[in-house]
């Protein structure tokens, strides 16, 4: 029983959020990812490529759906159906004339919010 409670707190891949680490496989690793060096993340079909602290990036087998769910919800947010970025990260929203939103991030990179995830980004920033 304790082996089994340490085990499941240890990885996240028990389909339980995490406040800590992700951990990943690739390229025959074992990666262990602390969640605020997160930048954003980007779903490829099933695989996804992991952003991390500016420079680094790890592709891995799994669907953004299920990285999406051990993640914290307060810390990130899917803009996109392929993207999922930390909400720290976040630089500015630049509003476009189609009332799409770009998604400005601290290290340079513009992603953008699709239509059914606007509300969501949108929630961010209204006073509540």
């Amino acid at each position: 029983m304790w082996m089994g409670n340490a085990v499941s707190t240890a990885f996240p891949e028990n389909n339980r959020p995490s406040d800590s680490r992700l951990i990943i496989k690739s390229g025959g690793r074992v990666i262990f990812i602390r969640m605020d060096e997160i930048d954003w993340i980007e779903a490829d079909a099933n695989y996804v490529r992991l952003h991390v602290n500016g420079k680094e990036s790890y592709l891995f087998r799994k669907p953004i759906s299920k990285i999406a769910a051990q993640l914290d919800s307060s810390r990130f947010i899917r803009i996109h159906r392929s993207y999922i970025v930390n909400v720290s990260r976040i630089r500015q929203l630049q509003s476009c004339n189609s009332g799409e939103f770009i998604v400005c991030l601290r290290d340079g990179k513009e992603l953008p919010c699709g239509r059914t995830y606007r509300s969501a980004l949108q929630a961010l920033y209204r006073p509540r």
